[in-house]
Parts: structure tokens; sequence; C-alpha cells
């Protein structure tokens, strides 16, 4: 609960009005429900003794009745209104966090996730946060209140036995929960570690599916999602157990209640201390107060997972920011800056990746890394784009230190083209917006025509707001590539970061590609990273990864480079 706490303590002080009103709505709807049972057995009682020849005003009674009813249902629904919209709006302060510091991560340790694990935690991992608040706070801040008033009131007849009324009341709602919160907490996390695991195993295997069609490994992949199923469904066995234990002992401590009031009352009404319609409206109200007992036990059932799913949110919200200085300057740029790295070296972990690299870019220039896949490459890019930290004097953007920079200007004057760019859930016109939210439609047509797409855009059933779906299926291959082409196109960067371009695309699209970037790039600073000869006599200059370093080929040699 601590690290609950942490998360949404600042929150739910600062919404201290809405927590309160949550907690009178509930405590509002249990009186109800207490008053209209205890009303009810009191009036059945009078009832029945009126047929008997006693004298009883039936008007009263049924008129409480149906007041006490209308209270509990319009209490019951602004308590349902008012505690979802206070964790709905808590949700949207915790994932704003969340996504916001996930933005900052850079690209190594974003790299540590797998597949799946971020959209988890953006979640499932919030969303289970609200048991808390529903099913434990406010439950138990109601049954601790209800049951001193109740107890309070029996007391007037019951006496001493009023109070062992309210220690059965309190163990079932405070001591019970809490030791089958301990009990079931591993189960629990156990529970969301394997629905995390089955989460990023069915997102890779749709990722995979054309792969593990021809490679007939449905069956094996069946049979470990089988397998991460049964462990699933043994957690969530072990860990409903103990709330099904739970549930036993609250009805055990219901039941010695509900037996000290029977016979307690039972005897006050002999000796004609109370009456027999009093005692059995009591008797009613009493179960009445067991009725908020059951969703408590299905949210102290789930702690452990609230409590490993606060962790992890947390671990990204501690998460140390990289250095971007907040004394550092905004870059202003009105043309391509130049860029210059000298004796940088670079690992993950122990892995070394670059070795004393130097690298110098002219402002205008085009150049080309050429090398293998895996030779570090995009690791480069990464490191100009400033996605990868260096430190000192390593890395100059116009001469003058890179950390001394605000990154997030820089990023107003750079665009990257990826080998895996995504088009975005949506239309064609959202995906070209992303690069200038306030492009005129004029803008947008003269993108298109210049990555030769504004004709095919102009065939689509609704045009530039026609739904390209996930993965943007209605175009082709080398179509999704001109569309990511000109979202770059459209961005008002000077600096254009190109990382495989033209990947799985044939080699006369490539070729016809590359050579409308780069009409379109006049003036603007390109430096791209291939292993694609054909596009290399495109550019100014080509660099060979050899050995974590760059070596500069001529322009003979590029030339004399075997096509792959």
């Amino acid at each position: 609960m601590k690290a609950w706490f942490r998360l949404l303590g600042s929150s739910l002080r600062a919404r201290r009005g809405a927590v309160l009103f949550t907690v009178l709505l509930a405590i509002s709807t249990v009186a109800a429900g207490v008053g209209l049972l205890g009303v009810a057995g009191w009036f059945l009682s009078n009832a029945f003794l009126a047929a008997m020849g006693i004298v009883f005003n039936l008007f009263g009674p049924s008129a409480m009745i149906r007041g006490l009813s209308f209270w509990r249902i319009a209490s019951r629904y602004l308590e349902r209104v008012v505690g979802h919209a206070l964790t709905l709006d808590l949700q949207v302060r915790i994932r704003s966090l969340v996504f916001g510091r996930l933005s900052r991560f850079s690209q190594s340790r974003l790299a540590q996730f797998r597949d799946g694990e971020l959209a988890s935690s953006l979640t499932s991992d919030v969303a289970v946060l609200d048991l808390v608040l529903l099913l434990i706070l406010v439950p138990l801040t109601t049954a601790v209140v209800a049951a001193l008033v109740f107890s309070a009131v029996l007391q007037t007849w019951l006496s001493w036995w009023a109070w062992l009324i309210l220690a059965c009341l309190l163990i079932a709602a405070c001591l019970i929960p809490y030791i089958c919160a301990r009990g079931a907490s591993r189960a629990a996390q156990q529970v969301h570690q394997l629905e995390n695991r089955q989460r990023v195993l069915v997102h890779q295997a749709i990722r995979a599916y054309a792969d593990i069609q021809v490679f007939a490994a449905a069956d094996a992949v069946q049979e470990q999602v089988d397998k991460l199923g049964q462990e699933l469904g043994q957690a969530r066995l072990r860990s409903n157990g103990w709330g099904i234990v739970g549930q036993f002992s609250q009805q055990v401590l219901m039941g010695v209640a509900l037996m000290i009031c029977l016979l307690v009352g039972a005897q006050q009404v002999n000796l004609e201390a109370m009456s027999g319609p009093l005692w059995v409206g009591l008797v009613l109200a009493l179960l009445g107060l067991f009725e908020i007992m059951a969703p408590m036990m299905r949210g102290a059932s789930r702690l452990g997972e609230v409590q490993a799913a606060s962790n992890r949110l947390l671990t990204i919200l501690d998460e140390p920011e990289e250095t971007d200085q907040e004394q550092a300057q905004a870059i202003v740029l009105d043309k391509p800056a130049s860029l210059e790295i000298t004796d940088l070296s670079f690992a993950y972990g122990s892995q070394p990746v670059l070795d004393h690299l130097s690298l110098q870019v002219q402002a205008g220039e085009h150049i080309a890394i050429f090398g293998p896949s895996g030779s570090g490459k995009s690791t480069l890019l990464g490191v100009l784009m400033r996605l990868l930290p260096v430190s000192g004097q390593q890395y100059l953007i116009e001469g003058e230190a890179a950390q001394d920079w605000s990154r997030a200007s820089w990023f107003d004057h750079c665009a990257l083209l990826a080998q895996d760019s995504p088009l975005f859930l949506g239309s064609v016109r959202d995906n070209l917006l992303l690069a200038e939210p306030t492009a005129s439609e004029q803008q947008i047509w003269q993108v298109l025509h210049d990555a030769q797409l504004d004709s095919v855009v102009r065939d689509l059933p609704q045009g530039l707001d026609t739904w390209l779906g996930e993965g943007g299926q209605q175009l082709s291959l080398g179509q999704q590539r001109r569309l990511c082409l000109a979202r770059v196109l459209l961005s008002p960067a000077h600096i254009w970061f190109l990382d495989e371009p033209t990947a799985s695309l044939d080699g006369p699209t490539s070729q016809a590609l590359m050579q409308d970037i780069l009409a379109a790039a006049r003036g603007k600073t390109v430096i791209m990273a291939t292993h694609d000869t054909r596009l290399l006599p495109l550019v100014d200059s080509v660099y060979h990864f050899e050995a974590g370093r760059l070596q500069r080929q001529s322009g003979t040699l590029v030339n004399t480079l075997e096509p792959n």
C-alpha cells in the first residue's frame, strides 16, 4: 500500500473534496440500506401484530420504506457516478505521468522492455490501482463508521453485548481482509506476471504470424500459450482461494453477531426491555451491514497485484532523467547545422559498438554511412539525433557541445525516416499532420506530389480523410514508405536522418524513392545509414563502417562496389 500512496497520495489530497463526497455517499447508501431493512422488519412485524387486533398506524412506516428505497437508489447512483469519475480522473493523471516519463526515455532504455510491456504498464497496471479506492478504502471507511454508529445505537437495548457485535464487525471488515491480502499477495503477483508474459507472447505471435506459419511453428507456440494458460489458471485459483477463505470467515462472524443479536434480543423482549418488532428490525439491520463486506474481499485478494503494479509504475517514474540542463539554450536555426563527432566510443553494456569514431558533416551535405546490418549504423544515427547520450566535446553542433543545446529544441530541427517508420491508426491527413500540425491543405498536397503519392491519395475513397487501418494496411509497402517520406517533407526540419530508407523495397523502387528524397532535400543536410550499394552514387560522400570506425570512401571506390 505504501507504493500506492506514493503514486496517488498527492492526487487524492488535491481531490480530497471528491474523495470525502464519495465516502459520504457510500455511508449514506449503507445507512439507507440498513435503515430500509430495519424499518421493513419492524413494519412487517407490527403489521402481523395488527392482524391480531393490535392497533398500528400503517401509513408512517410504509412512507418511510418508500422514502428509504428512493434514498438508497439515488445515493447508490451518485456514489457510482462520483466514485468512478474520481477513479477515471486518477487513471488519467497516472497514465499521463507514466507516458510523459516514457517519452523522455533514451532509445537504449526503451530497448530493455519486451514487446507489450509498456502497453501493459499504461493499461493493466494503472487499471488495477482502482481496486484500492473502490474495493478497499471506501468500503473499509464505510464499514468502520457504520459499525460504530450501529453498535452505539444497539447498546441502548443490548448493553455490553453490542460491543461484542462491534468486535465481530471490525474483525470482518479489517482483520480478515488484511490476513487474506497478505496470504494472497504472492499468488496475486504471480497472476499479474503470468498475465504480462501471456500478453507479450500473444503480441509477438501476432507480429510473427507469417514466420510461424512458414516454419510450421504454430503447434510450438500454441503449446507455450497453453502452458502459460494452465499456470495462470492455477495461480488464479490460489489467489481466489484466499478470497473464499475470507468470505467464509466473514460469514462465520456474521453468524456469531446474528446469534448474539437474536439470543440477547429475545431475552430483552422477554423482559419487556424492548418490543418484538424492534428486535426483528435490529436483526435485519445487522444483516444489511454485512452487505459491504463482499467487495472488500474481492479487493483484498488482489492487493498483491496492486503492490506489484505500483512498484512497476514507480520504477518508471523514479527513473533518473538524462541530463538536459535547464540552463541549456534553445537551438535557433534557419538553415542546416554543421555536425562533428570526435573520438567517440559507445557500448551497450559490455558490448562496444563505436570505437574512437570521428565524423564531420558540413551544412547541406548529403552523406551515406555504409555497412552491413548490425554494424552500428543505427547507433551512430541515435547519437547524432541525440537519442543516445554522449559527454563533453565528443559531439559538436555548430561548433558547440551538443549538451549545451536544449534537446527539445534540437528535435525541432531534425526529421527521421527509419527503416520501420510507422503509419499510425488514422487517416492520411492524420499521419501527415504529425509532422506539422498547422500545415495547410495546399502544403499537404504539395508534399504528396513531391513524394509521387498525390495521384494514389486522390484515388482513395475519401482522399486525405481515408482511414488507413493499422499500419497503413490500405497501402502497398512502397506507398507506405512514400507516405512516411511525405511526412518528413512536411516537417520544418533542416537535418534529415534516414535509417535504411529503402528497406524491403526492390532495386528500381528503392532507387526511385531515394532519388525523390534527395531531390526534395536540396539545401538540407541528409545523413543516411544503408547497406544498399545502389544508393551510394546518389550522395556527396560515403563512409564505410569497419570495426566500429568510419572510413571515408573515394568516389572511384564507391562506383566499383557491387550492388546487393
